[in-house]
């Protein structure tokens, strides 16, 4: 059933065994997961099927200290959630991920590994990113050139990429066939309590100005996004999401506090030898089909023994900013994400993209397109092949065959409580208060991101895999790396209330019917993106969820 909750009756109240609060990876997977067990399931919804002006509004923040995208800019409020403009790429974290590492203070889980390790392949599933198989030898990679290893870098394993997977349609799906009770445009605002026992009681939901209707459950699932979902348990203070009381979990403070994203960038001239061509360092499609991409890490001990967090990088094209480089490919590149920016339309005009919004020699960047349409006209074919087909594409705009290429790096960032988001005065076209995000990349960090990057050149060069220049490596202390679209740790698993605001098993501190499924739940950050560890995550929840209600 799909209900479009802004034709409900003021006062309208509903029913359900439990309440998914977002229709995205996490929310539909959990969905499917507790429907096909037979659990009865409604979703909310904030958005509707496109992206609207009143959904957008509500997704609106207000800048605090230091640099952070737009927050409306890396997130979208509709039907699919973020998985609409998802880029697909996934991989699990890593075993020195949950450690206890102590030159990263406050990063280690409170679970091992395994515990999550063990959903993968089920999360797999709902991705579409084939085998649960992250080794590049075991995937049909080339094999690694004769005389050629080491002890610092690693390289067996793999990014594998959804084609991507837009959750909007499987659902809607659900919804027709009756399997779950879907409500779109149906904003949260906050959770209702029960003031004796402190359970969840009810979602109150805000279609429009001036309408509720409240959904009543056993439990909850918050699977709106990292800050959204932060944003429900902050308003949830028993004072009409006043601000005036303390939200869900929020006993000792720590709703919203610490929060990570994976600091960006690219740094550096990179010219591959014959051998570092031969280790396929481009997508490449694995046994099964997927494309995918070897990493280049540093190993746990070299990692340790520089006090190092975690880092993936990857090669990446030439800067397509600088029209010096004569390569009409690359200059589409900047042309197209330069005036995306200029417009501010779609997703990819912030995030990682906006410094698009900066090229110069735009003259310039049009007579190398003309120069050499053909190398565009060919690119575009291959591009626009599987859109039409239906095939698995390329990931994206991804050229390794100009002069040199650059190394790009995801990069894990330490807990600090200092970076957060509170509750602002500001209120949104619901009425509801906006987020304020205070958010910076620390000294220690960038030194930490330099130290890696040097690292793994030299370690490139000593393998005899490529010919390394990294005097620009500095450079990662001037980036302003705000790029909001990875949302963890605001909600921090631990054991104690005092430390955390999730349990070990996801449930809200002091209201264990209240769950949350995200990777704001994450206590460390790793270096991958955490889509496959947060559907993980909410499979495992929806397992838990359902030998409870058993």
């Amino acid at each position: 059933m799909l209900i479009d909750s802004r034709r409900a009756l003021p006062g309208s109240w509903f029913e359900t065994e439990v309440c998914v609060i977002g229709s995205g990876p996490a929310g539909a997977a959990a969905a499917a997961e507790l429907a096909d067990r037979g659990v009865r399931v409604v979703v909310l919804e904030g958005g509707g099927p496109g992206l609207q002006r009143t959904a957008r509004d509500t997704y609106r923040g207000v800048r605090g200290g230091g640099a952070h995208d737009p927050v409306d800019a890396v997130r979208q409020k509709r039907l699919g959630g973020t998985s609409l403009v998802w880029g697909g790429r996934c991989a699990p974290l890593d075993d020195v991920d949950f450690a206890d590492r102590e030159w990263l203070p406050g990063s280690a889980w409170p679970i091992p590994h395994d515990e999550l390790r063990s959903w993968y392949p089920v999360a797999q599933r709902h991705l579409d990113a084939g085998a649960c198989e992250y080794s590049a030898a075991a995937s049909g990679f080339p094999p690694v050139p004769p005389g050629v290893s080491s002890e610092v870098l690693r390289w067996d394993d793999l990014w594998r990429w959804s084609p991507p997977t837009s959750f909007a349609p499987r659902v809607q799906q659900m919804a027709r066939a009756g399997r779950i009770r879907l409500f779109l445009h149906a904003s949260v605002t906050r959770l209702e309590r029960d003031p004796l026992s402190g359970a969840a009681t009810e979602a109150v939901v805000v279609p429009r100005p001036g309408l509720e209707v409240r959904v009543r459950a056993r439990h909850f699932v918050l699977a709106a996004g990292g800050l959204e979902s932060t944003r429900i348990l902050l308003a949830s203070d028993g004072y009409g999401g006043t601000g005036l009381g303390s939200g869900i979990g929020d006993e000792y403070g720590q709703v919203g506090r610490h929060y990570m994203t994976h600091p960006v960038g690219e740094v550096g001239r990179i010219r591959l030898t014959p051998a570092g061509r031969a280790l396929g360092l481009g997508y490449l499609p694995t046994d099964d089909g997927v494309y995918a991409r070897r990493m280049l890490a540093l190993s746990p001990r070299t990692q340790a023994a520089h006090r190092l967090g975690n880092l993936k990088s990857a090669l990446w094209f030439a800067d397509p900013k600088d029209p010096d480089h004569g390569d009409a490919l690359l200059s589409t590149f900047a042309l197209t994400y330069w005036g995306l920016g200029k417009l501010r339309t779609g997703f990819k005009a912030a995030g990682t993209h906006a410094h698009y919004s900066h090229t110069a020699g735009i003259g310039r960047h049009v007579r190398n397109v003309a120069g050499d349409p053909l190398r565009v006209a060919r690119f575009a074919r291959g591009w626009a092949r599987p859109r039409v087909t239906g095939e698995r594409r390329v990931p994206s705009f991804m050229p390794l065959d100009s002069e040199h290429t650059r190394l790009r790096f995801d990069a894990e960032q330490t807990p600090d409580p200092n970076n957060r988001v509170t509750l602002d005065r500001e209120r949104d076209a619901l009425g509801q208060l906006r987020l304020r995000v205070d958010y910076r990349v620390s000294a220690s960090d960038r030194d930490a991101i330099a130290t890696s990057l040097t690292l793994i050149g030299k370690e490139l060069e000593r393998a005899g895999l490529a010919q390394v220049d990294l005097s620009d490596v500095e450079r990662v202390h001037e980036m302003d790396m705000g790029d909001g679209t990875h949302q963890m740790g605001l909600l921090r698993m631990s054991d104690s209330p005092r430390t955390g605001v999730v349990d070990p098993d996801c449930r809200v501190h002091g209201t264990p019917n209240v769950h949350v499924a995200s990777s704001a739940a994450f206590p460390s950050a790793g270096a991958v993106g955490p889509t496959l560890a947060l559907v993980a995550l909410a499979c495992r929840t929806a397992d838990l969820i359902t030998h409870e209600a058993g």
